[in-house]
């Protein structure tokens, strides 16, 4: 399974309502996992946020946890 910290919030989302459809032996759960994941198909998309520091442009989470490299007058990179 992927690294829970490049996932997105949406990303985490959908695979918990897949992987809880995938494995119900429920058929009333199945239908209500089938409307969540309706649903979660129906949501905007997410917002794309630019870092102030560097410019990068992404995902609210993905930007926040994302490590900002510049060049200073020097040519050194310098990380955030």
């Amino acid at each position: 399974m992927t690294d829970d910290t490049t996932l997105t919030a949406r990303e985490r989302l959908r695979i918990h309502l897949r992987e809880a459809r995938r494995t119900t032996d429920s058929s009333i759960v199945e239908v209500q996992l089938d409307a969540a994941l309706d649903a979660w198909t129906d949501l905007p998309p997410t917002p794309l946020r630019e870092c102030p520091i560097c410019g990068k442009v992404g995902v609210p989470e993905r930007i926040q946890q994302h490590r900002c490299k510049i060049q200073d007058q020097s040519d050194e990179n310098i990380e955030f």
